[in-house]
């Protein structure tokens, strides 16, 4: 592919890709509401997870070293010793939930990233979330899969390419946390 076709494929994309608006409330709300964000993705997606936590834990939050009422972003794709362990335990499709039974609480949010909306493990958290009380906020590609039925708020771009797919999600990222951001102020 020529540089020029894949930037065609991104315009594309974005014009396609549509969120539902709540999402930026639920998310503003939840410095307010003590709640906290958990984010989860497989392989490019659990790097755009990390990403995710990183900019809403620091860039989302105005004047940062003044603040102490910060976002509460928690990525459950970093921590090798304990996937790792759960997956060999039990099955790899638990590598979130189980974390989400040591760590969440109801009301608090989960972010799940999947350009196909259908890996196990990321099935297996949204339906412990939504069975336990948390906001489930999918973001997905392709024609967004499971998750994309069972998330609260969606976020989805109809692209079938994972390359593309991710971009659009790693743009939408730098979106929310522009936003954030701004809403504080």
């Amino acid at each position: 592919m020529e540089w020029n076709q894949y930037k065609i494929k991104i315009r594309d994309a974005l014009d396609r890709f549509k969120f539902d608006e709540e999402i930026l409330a639920v998310l503003k709300n939840s410095v307010l509401n003590d709640q906290k964000i958990f984010i989860a993705g497989n392989g490019g997606s659990a790097a755009i997870s990390l990403h995710y936590a990183c900019d809403l834990s620091k860039g989302a939050n105005k004047e940062w070293e003044k603040n102490k009422r910060r976002f509460q972003a928690i990525c459950l794709s970093t921590n090798i010793s304990y996937l790792t362990a759960i997956a060999n335990d039990t099955d790899y499709s638990r590598v979130f939930k189980e974390q989400l039974i040591n760590l969440a609480k109801p009301n608090d949010i989960l972010i799940l990233i999947s350009s196909s909306g259908n890996s196990p493990n990321i099935i297996e958290a949204a339906k412990y979330a939504k069975d336990n009380g948390l906001i489930v906020i999918g973001i997905t590609g392709f024609s967004g899969g499971k998750l994309k039925e069972l998330a609260d708020y969606n976020a989805h771009v109809q692209i079938d390419s994972y390359e593309v797919s991710e971009d659009i999600h790693h743009i939408f990222g730098h979106f929310l946390t522009l936003y954030l951001n701004s809403a504080l102020s």
